[in-house]
């Protein structure tokens, strides 16, 4: 996977408790392995939760809470796939506005699973998924399937030097 346009970056990943373990972690490892700064960005100050498949999983520390978020302090979002933590961020409003932000810039987002679901809340269409790859992409807005994470990052990695245009899943 080639990922090195988020070296030195930092990345905002936007949570509520409920959010998938697996791909956090797989985002997480991804991220470290290129020198870039993932802050979790939470609803929860302090701990949020993962869910591990069928029950609760590890607490993680909140880096920053939604209420005190900037899209200006990220050079890139991404929303993991979740059922949990999309119910709960549905409701917010400052995931919202997050969301906004970063979309009326053009600045880099990634919504994975049924994250994606978050986009119609602020009245954005999402990309349509390509078959093969299981990715979207319209300008800075990358929408990928959980199963295609990977090929989701490496959009997200060409977003990260657009400037508003379209870029190649």
């Amino acid at each position: 996977m080639k990922l090195s346009n988020f070296s030195g970056k930092t990345v905002a990943v936007m949570v509520a408790s409920g959010f998938d373990e697996d791909l956090f972690i797989a985002i997480q490892r991804a991220m470290m392995s290129v020198n870039a700064k993932l802050r979790i960005v939470s609803r929860e100050a302090g701990l949020t939760n993962a869910w591990n498949g069928s029950s609760w999983g590890m607490s993680y520390p909140a880096d920053a809470t939604l209420s005190t978020t900037l899209a200006i302090d990220y050079d890139a979002l991404i929303i993991p796939t979740g059922e949990r933590h999309v119910t709960t961020l549905s409701g917010e409003a400052h995931a919202k506005r997050i969301i906004r932000a970063f979309t009326r810039e053009n600045m880099p987002v990634l919504t994975l699973g049924d994250g994606t679901q978050l986009l119609d809340l602020v009245d954005i269409a999402a990309p349509a998924i390509a078959e093969d790859t299981g990715v979207g992409v319209e300008r800075t807005l990358v929408v990928a399937t959980k199963d295609a994470f990977e090929a989701g990052l490496e959009a997200l990695n060409e977003a990260i030097l657009g400037d508003g245009e379209s870029v190649a899943a």
